[in-house]
């Protein structure tokens, strides 16, 4: 007698698949003013001067609210002691108002600063405890500093303050200040009186160095482009702050415009001669390549005379430039072997460029310590310096007194000993030239 087998798959009648809590939260409706609610319930019974208790029920909270979801509207709720509405708007409980240990409360009054101070404490503390809150709320500051339109006036004295607060202190970059740039925030000044606030606020703690460190590292730009369109120029510039009595800044300003300047011929130079290599080909003929060279070397004399004639500078000031113009525009991904022959090409190409820009012995030496900073800082380089101060010697960019001259007393301190000793062959040769031609 025969069995016939079932193919039907067993199941497990009466068993109920658990969710697991990850899944759960994913699924979770998202309720921002149930997280203000809970917020307030944390502090209910707490004196709102009491800081330390206050951050310890935060801190606890992390244990039943979910802080990484909502770490966007706590940072709002921080600040504001409200929601911020799309468009904006700040959406405060109806009946309790504005949470007590946001920005917004305790900056109240005439010393925003020490209410500030609190605040970024609580931050400084809860954050310690809950990380990930610190790039929630970084990234929030943006989303804040983006509506500073819909707050009042003292709001956004208060807002600068707690910005400069966590700037300082190391919590905030000043990157989040880009947000303020946006057009309808820089037209009618608001952009400009903020940043001047949350500035002034920074400096009395902090120095115009630190503040320029700090600039430099969000690639916050030229603060000039928080002024109004029509206000761009150095005179508006130099006025609002001689009027807000922070001359630091007009100097700051002056040094910075300068550095973007210099910068600008650097990349000018490079991308010149970039261009111009890219449009080479093979089958160019010998004549037609020099043509091209020739042709390369007259825009780019042109490009620094002109950055010269704008900038007011000397030919010590351009030289340098132009020379980082020149080794930029070269990709030094090249095998090791290969490196000495591309630099001695790259020099041997465009020496007639550093050629006119050396007219005076002061550019010479202005050029020569600029190579052997350049030589020290590009490890590539270094064992070639001698090589590449010989190239310049034979190409007519450098004399025989200004290498001489250099050697003797003129050599900066980094990497002096091993570039003295790698050009040391070639100075006593000029020195024995030089011997002969005063016997004669």
């Amino acid at each position: 007698m025969s069995t016939q087998v079932s193919n039907e798959k067993p199941t497990l009648n009466g068993v109920r698949i658990r969710t697991r809590k990850r899944d759960a939260k994913a699924k979770a409706k998202y309720e921002p003013e149930v997280f203000r609610d809970s917020i307030f319930q944390l502090i209910e019974n707490i004196d709102p001067t009491d800081y330390s208790k206050i951050s310890d029920a935060l801190d606890a909270g992390g244990n039943t609210l979910d802080y990484h979801r909502y770490g966007d509207v706590f940072f709002d709720i921080f600040v504001t002691g409200g929601l911020i509405a799309p468009g904006g708007i700040i959406q405060d409980d109806e009946e309790l108002g504005k949470v007590p240990f946001s920005l917004f409360v305790l900056g109240r009054g005439d010393n925003h600063q020490t209410g500030a101070r609190h605040w970024g404490d609580l931050i400084h503390k809860l954050t310690r405890r809950y990380k990930y809150l610190e790039s929630k709320f970084a990234e929030s500051s943006v989303h804040v500093l983006r509506h500073i339109h819909r707050y009042s006036e003292e709001e956004n004295k208060i807002l600068a303050t707690g910005v400069a607060v966590l700037v300082a202190d190391g919590f905030l970059t000043m990157e989040p200040l880009k947000a303020l740039q946006e057009d309808h925030l820089t037209k009618d000044g608001l952009a400009l009186r903020f940043l001047t606030e949350m500035l002034r606020v920074y400096l009395a703690d902090n120095s115009i160095n630190q503040l320029h460190k700090a600039l430099v590292r969000a690639k916050v730009g030229d603060l000039i482009r928080f002024f109004p369109p029509n206000k761009r120029d150095e005179d508006c510039f130099a006025r609002h702050f001689e009027a807000e009595d922070m001359p630091e800044l007009i100097e700051l300003h002056a040094k910075t415009v300068t550095i973007v300047k210099r910068s600008e011929l650097v990349e000018r130079v490079a991308s010149i001669i970039r261009d111009a290599r890219e449009e080479e080909s093979d089958d160019d003929e010998q004549d037609e390549r020099d043509e091209n060279i020739k042709s390369t070397n007259i825009s780019v004399v042109r490009e620094a005379k002109q950055a010269m004639r704008s900038n007011k500078w000397e030919e010590p000031q351009a030289v340098v430039l132009v020379w980082d113009g020149i080794m930029n525009s070269v990709n030094w991904s090249f095998k090791a072997e290969h490196i000495e022959a591309q630099a001695l090409k790259q020099i041997h190409r465009h020496s007639e460029v550093l050629e006119v820009l050396t007219t005076e012995p002061k550019s010479e030496i202005a050029l020569l310590k600029h190579v052997q900073l350049y030589a020290h800082g590009e490890p590539r380089l270094t064992k070639y310096f001698g090589r590449i101060v010989l190239e310049l010697y034979n190409t007519d960019v450098l004399s025989d007194s200004a290498i001489i001259f250099w050697y003797t007393k003129g050599a900066k301190p980094e990497g002096k000993s091993g570039f003295l000793k790698q050009t040391e062959a070639l100075v006593r040769k000029l020195e024995a030239l030089e011997d002969e031609s005063e016997e004669e």
